[in-house]
């Protein structure tokens, strides 16, 4: 009986910290993408502006970029095929959403029915919070260091790689003057991932603090109480 309980209290931490690492690394990315004041401060560091035809407004674009992500307008502006790709672009988004919508309601749950499940004995609830907060932190940590290393040594083969696997149709190359590559060069995807990588490692790391924090506390009680 035991043998089950701790069974089962593996797979719950296992479960909440694989939807907490989840929220670490896809959020960040998801409040990224439709930061548009980051978009505005990239056009300016990449000289974009002087760069587009007289006739094109660059905010207006992104913001039918960002109604087009968010599936309230359609796409204008661009040529056939780079719709093509915004729009295998755009469902890359919704996946990501929809894991990351799936891992934050998953996470809900699993903290209401940990705490109904612990109810009597609150120990054992902050301890399985406490690990779950340090197995997904770690993780996201350990994963962040590697994807920021890569990014700092090899991005180009990161970013190329990304795309091949992403994007294997291969309508993801386009000529230097096309209108997708002016508005984002690889220095912005460069730039919008170390942005990424910063928010998600400060939030890993907060996480990590409290978990380590509240785990700690447990080593506390756990040594003075004679129940435990």
């Amino acid at each position: 009986m035991k043998q089950r309980k701790n069974l089962h209290d593996k797979t719950i931490i296992i479960l909440l910290s694989l939807a907490l690492f989840i929220i670490l690394i896809f959020g960040s990315l998801n409040f990224m993408i439709f930061n548009k004041d980051f978009y505005y401060r990239e056009y300016t560091k990449n000289n974009v502006y002087s760069s587009l035809p007289a006739d094109v407004d660059a905010k207006n674009v992104t913001d039918n970029i960002i109604k087009y992500f968010r599936n309230t307008e359609d796409l204008k502006y661009f040529t056939a095929d780079e719709t093509s790709h915004m729009q295998d672009v755009k469902n890359l988004i919704r996946l990501m959403q929809f894991i990351y919508y799936g891992a934050s309601a998953a996470s809900i749950i699993l903290f209401i029915y940990c705490y109904r499940r612990f109810k009597e004995d609150k120990f054992e609830f902050i301890k399985v919070l406490a690990k779950s907060l340090l197995y997904s932190s770690i993780a996201a940590i350990a994963v962040l260091l590697v994807v920021f290393l890569m990014s700092v040594f090899s991005f180009d083969f990161l970013f190329i790689g990304f795309h091949h696997i992403f994007f294997p149709q291969g309508n993801w190359m386009f000529n230097p003057d096309s209108l997708l590559i002016t508005l984002f060069p690889q220095q912005f995807f460069f730039d919008i991932a170390l942005r990424i990588f910063i928010y998600a490692m400060f939030q890993a790391l907060i996480f990590f603090g409290i978990g380590f924090w509240m785990n700690k506390q447990l080593k506390i009680v756990e040594k003075h109480s004679p129940f435990r």
